[in-house]
């Protein structure tokens, strides 16, 4: 291995683990920000593997995880925006994002023997 990908294979390595402390420390200040910035990092870190990657599998790869480190900087930095405007976060990520029970009307028509 080359000393590029080896030195960012490194650098991924630190920010992913930064990340990861991060997202377990619930009580962290501006925790919503940094993850933002972490996320932001990491999809530049993987925009160098991308660009550097000559293996279409390596770089499908690379850019998958580019897209998915983008999308986790825009969700965080919405979140953020949100605590700095005074909004209590929802108990868990899944709960604000997840809207209410849909009504469901239960039919039996079109079943033999129902409907009747």
């Amino acid at each position: 291995m080359s000393s590029v990908p080896a030195h960012l294979d490194q650098v991924l390595e630190r920010v992913t683990d930064a990340r990861n402390a991060l997202l377990a420390d619930l009580g962290a200040p501006n925790r919503a920000a940094r993850l933002s910035a972490m996320f932001a990092l990491e999809a530049q870190v993987w925009s160098q593997v991308y660009e550097l990657s000559s293996l279409r599998l390596v770089w499908r790869a690379a850019l998958a995880a580019e897209a998915g480190a983008r999308a986790n900087a825009v969700l965080w930095s919405a979140r953020a925006a949100r605590e700095r405007a005074g909004v209590v976060p929802a108990m868990s990520w899944a709960a604000g994002r997840v809207g209410a029970p849909r009504p469901v009307a239960l039919s039996t028509s079109g079943v033999p023997g129902g409907g009747r």
